[in-house]
């Protein structure tokens, strides 16, 4: 089955089968949630940086920007796992 035809993707040389279509989708699925850890995490350092002055918004700000960064790491381990998983699995 070609996922690429049926779904009306352009192909090129490389992503001709199931596995290239899921590798690809798996870096697209990766870049947008690292987006969107990154909006976080700026607009949380913006509003934290901007509100030093109430002592409860700058902690749940403070809040935010940690968990963005928990987040952002829980992401990159996850991309490094599966990666590591795709090289094993090539042999």
């Amino acid at each position: 089955m070609n996922v690429y035809k049926t779904l009306w993707i352009k192909q090129t040389e490389h992503n001709t089968d199931l596995k290239s279509f899921s590798q690809d989708a798996f870096s697209w699925a990766t870049m947008f949630i690292g987006f969107v850890v990154f909006v976080t995490i700026t607009y949380s350092w913006f509003l934290m940086i901007t509100g030093w002055a109430d002592e409860k918004q700058f902690e749940n700000w403070k809040k935010w920007l940690i968990y963005s960064i928990i987040g952002l790491l829980l992401v990159g381990g996850a991309y490094g796992i599966i990666r590591f998983i795709q090289l094993i699995a090539q042999g």
